[in-house]
């Protein structure tokens, strides 16, 4: 990365990275999926293990060590789930980061400072695209009116088809 920054005369510290990913597949029945996971603390144990993938190649150790997350929001209740999946609620208790203001844009953790796919747009299988392109403006300081202050670190989580296809990224800059 330092190389290619010399090349271009930036430096490597501005510059975006993805620090993490993960990915599964589920089926694409939802039932199917509901069934597989009635013992398990998560309602959909293969988005956390998707999230927890990525924080683990990014070296994110707790989910309160990042600036903020651009979150798959295509229903109130998708980012619910997403909520507790990424750890920062107990299963269920979405409810409590939502009232305490936790993932308000000025929040400790702040949650689709974009407006997420409810307020900025869907646009089909350009979504997680869009979303790492949000996470990438954020921690280059980039994001304008949006831009969550001293933002170096962003997670980013994308589902497809009733949560069939999961994918995590971690977005950051290294000093």
């Amino acid at each position: 990365m330092d190389a290619q920054a010399a090349r271009r005369n930036i430096k490597a510290s501005s510059t975006a990275q993805i620090l993490g990913w993960g990915h599964r597949n589920a089926g694409i029945k939802f039932l199917d999926k509901l069934e597989r996971s009635k013992n398990d603390r998560f309602v959909f144990p293969h988005v956390n293990d998707t999230i927890t993938d990525a924080f683990r190649r990014a070296g994110v150790a707790d989910v309160m060590e990042l600036d903020g997350i651009e979150t798959h929001d295509c229903f109130t209740t998708t980012e619910y789930m997403a909520i507790d999946h990424f750890g920062i609620t107990a299963p269920g208790e979405s409810w409590k980061a939502i009232e305490s203001g936790l993932i308000e844009r000025d929040g400790a953790l702040p949650i689709n400072p974009s407006g997420g796919l409810i307020g900025g747009g869907h646009p089909v299988g350009a979504t997680g695209a869009r979303m790492v392109f949000d996470a990438t403006k954020q921690v280059t300081g980039r994001a304008g009116d949006i831009q969550v202050d001293g933002a170096r670190t962003f997670a980013t989580l994308n589902i497809g088809g009733s949560l069939s296809t999961v994918a995590s990224f971690v977005v950051g800059v290294r000093d």
